[in-house]
């Protein structure tokens, strides 16, 4: 990736030598003295578009200006529309696409994305035998593609990781999540569970999901026999509400207490009072609702002390009396 420091000091450098204070070669590209500054402290990158005439200004190539490598040799062939054949004859990875992408606007960086994925697929359409599976191989750099995410278009990007999910799991996924949209996710979470993958996987992109969206997976993955201890890792994300139907419904059908205290701190007081009642009607004693004593109301306090009084349960009062 290019260096904005270094190329600051080349732009401060190529202007002393040039005799140019900063407003006139500010005066020279039509910006601001501090846009200069700016530059030359690599605070800032001048705008693509600007390149060509800073180059010319200062009496090099816009390469030169960069620092050479792959990443100007790019750069330059963007100014001049053509990265597409530029990709093709020189076979730049999505690592060498990285360097550029700062510069780039989104839709430019997509076009040099689709390039390089094209022209691997062409490679593999002709290679053969052995030279066949390794070009298999090289279908996607997944550690080169996180790092150029933030400047894709967010549709290819989504369409993406959607062909990568299969492949690389949630797990993995989440390193892409923050620049895909919460429509895909929200699909490529359903698709996962649907096919076998964990909560854990899940818990990994949970923080970019939409809550509705997250609410509906966990909900279906209880109803699955999924259980409340193992949607823990989901629960700071999901909505309050939903938590808190789902946390009854599972008593409701026998789920045990202690699964209920994994997401206990997550929910709303008077859900738990919920679950308390309905713990109690469906034959449980306030002795196996101990783990629970810490986050529930008054209220629901003193009806676990009517239950223990009533079974002459002292063990029970001793610990409820705690909380009072």
């Amino acid at each position: 990736m290019f260096d904005a420091v270094e190329i600051g000091r080349r732009i401060s450098r190529l202007r002393k030598e040039k005799d140019m204070t900063q407003p006139a070669l500010a005066d020279v590209m039509g910006v601001s003295f501090q846009a200069v500054s700016n530059w030359e402290r690599g605070a800032s990158m001048p705008d693509i578009g600007k390149l060509p005439e800073l180059a010319q200004a200062l009496g090099v190539s816009v390469d030169e200006l960069l620092g050479g490598g792959r990443g100007g040799e790019l750069i330059r062939s963007v100014i001049d529309g053509k990265e597409e054949s530029f990709v093709k004859n020189e076979r730049i990875t999505l690592s060498e696409a990285g360097e550029a992408a700062p510069l780039l606007k989104p839709k430019q960086v997509t076009r040099i994305v689709k390039a390089i994925e094209e022209e691997k697929q062409q490679r593999q359409n002709d290679a053969a035998g052995e030279d066949r599976a390794s070009a298999e191989q090289e279908k996607i750099d997944f550690g080169s593609l996180i790092s150029i995410a933030p400047f894709l278009d967010e549709d290819y990007l989504d369409t993406l990781a959607t062909r990568l999910a299969p492949d690389v799991g949630l797990a993995r996924l989440a390193a892409l999540a923050p620049f895909v949209s919460e429509e895909t996710l929200g699909k490529l979470a359903q698709n996962s569970i649907r096919n076998g993958g964990t909560l854990g996987e899940l818990a990994a992109i949970a923080p970019f999901l939409d809550e509705e969206d997250l609410g509906k997976i966990a909900l279906d993955v209880v109803q699955k026999g999924g259980t409340l201890g193992e949607l823990a890792a989901l629960a700071p994300f999901l909505d309050e509400d939903d938590l808190g139907k789902i946390a009854l419904s599972c008593v409701e059908s026998g789920s045990s207490i202690s699964q209920v205290a994994a997401v206990a701190p997550f929910l709303d007081e008077e859900d738990l009072d919920r679950i308390v009642k309905t713990a109690l009607k469906h034959g449980q004693k306030a002795g196996d609702l101990t783990a629970l004593f810490p986050f529930l109301s008054q209220e629901a306090l003193r009806a676990l002390i009517e239950d223990a009084l009533k079974r002459n349960d002292t063990g029970s009062l001793s610990n409820i009396s705690k909380f009072l």
